[in-house]
């Protein structure tokens, strides 16, 4: 489902600054209305649990089916093949969405590629 990438880079001069203002964003208290405002799906569990039992959806289409599928969530495969594996997978996305194959031959052929690049 996606998710942030937050950093401080080795040659920042103010690491714990940097590390001191990502802290402070990511607050629930603080982070919760901008994600709630904005239709941003959050990535911190405590976050997501709180919104769903909340019954405080926001008005974006299909905001409460993405909430609903958090507890489903994974994070990504940290493995040196996963960005072309991903490739696949939106190559298969949007020949379905431009109705060149149905999802079935779509998905089956990404899962054929992606066994061929991990050498299955």
């Amino acid at each position: 489902m996606g998710g942030w990438l937050l950093s401080i880079p080795v040659s920042s001069k103010n690491k714990d600054l940097a590390w001191e203002l990502i802290t402070l964003a990511l607050e629930p208290d603080r982070l919760t209305p901008w994600l709630e405002r904005y239709g941003y799906l959050p990535t911190q569990i405590p976050i997501g649990e709180r919104i769903m039992f909340a019954n405080n959806l926001t008005s974006f289409p299909y905001y409460a089916e993405m909430i609903s599928m958090i507890p489903f969530g994974h994070s990504r495969p940290a493995i040196p093949e996963y960005p072309e594996i991903a490739s696949h997978i939106k190559q298969a996305i949007d020949d379905v969405y431009y109705g060149i194959r149905d999802p079935k031959q779509a998905l089956d052929d990404a899962a054929a590629k992606s066994a061929k690049v991990l050498g299955w």
